[in-house]
């Protein structure tokens, strides 16, 4: 499948930060093969590379089960620093545990709650550490193809990008820490948001209508991010 330009192979991802099953592994490919090939939900920072992909993946796991009863897999929890964080910062949320409430056993709901929470949340780091390079530069990697991503070969990490990864998930806790008004207003807001277009997706009748719907999203998200954490940002979908 072709993602940002490259061919990106849904069914070798990164490894889950969670244990999930194979039935699970074919489900998320069920769900995102589609999403991308028709651009059904127009979240490109969420949906970028293997890297954010594999993310959404982690976070649409815990809505469609239940949190409390997933296991973190500490060896590959371990290999991914920044995407443990992000994903710990994001389900540990008020907020998300209302959606995951919302969303429970719905595949298809949970996987554009997913989406477009982990959209919003790259999107404010992306804004707080613009003008921090050693941080941004390693966050970026998170959805901007790198040059690993095009060779897809495996790729052994380098001292000085352990330590990178490392500097990066202290600002980042830093940073939340700093600004917890401004993050849970953040994920308030995508809560706010996301219950919008799930009272959308149902017909007049009451039947849950399909990720189509959410074709077209895009200009209402620029412009609903833009009103309440930016000042002079030119694109919420990346």
């Amino acid at each position: 499948m072709i993602v940002n330009g490259i061919e990106i192979d849904i069914a070798n991802l990164e490894k889950p930060l969670l244990l999930v099953s194979e039935e699970e592994e074919l489900l998320f490919q069920r769900l995102l093969q589609p999403t991308i090939e028709h651009q059904l939900i127009q979240c490109q920072l969420a949906l970028s590379t293997r890297k954010s992909i594999s993310l959404v993946k982690d976070i649409w796991l815990a809505m469609y089960r239940d949190r409390e009863n997933l296991y973190i897999n500490s060896g590959h929890a371990m290999l991914y620093p920044i995407r443990l964080i992000l994903f710990e910062l994001v389900t540990q949320a008020k907020y998300f545990q209302r959606l995951a409430k919302k969303s429970r056993g719905d595949e298809c709901l949970s996987f554009m709650y997913a989406v477009i929470l982990l959209q919003f949340v790259l999107q404010w780091l992306k804004e707080r550490f613009r003008d921090n390079q050693e941080v941004y530069s390693t966050l970026r990697l998170l959805y901007r193809v790198s040059d690993d991503e095009v060779r897809q070969e495996p790729c052994f990490e380098t001292r000085e990008q352990k330590v990178a990864q490392a500097v990066a998930v202290k600002a980042i806790r830093f940073e939340v820490r700093e600004h917890t008004q401004e993050f849970t207003s953040l994920l308030s807001q995508s809560y706010k948001l996301i219950a919008f277009l799930h009272s959308k997706l149902h017909d007049e009748d009451g039947e849950a209508t399909i990720l189509p719907s959410l074709r077209n999203i895009a200009e209402t998200l620029n412009q609903f991010y833009k009103e309440r954490y930016t000042t002079n940002n030119p694109s919420f979908t990346g």
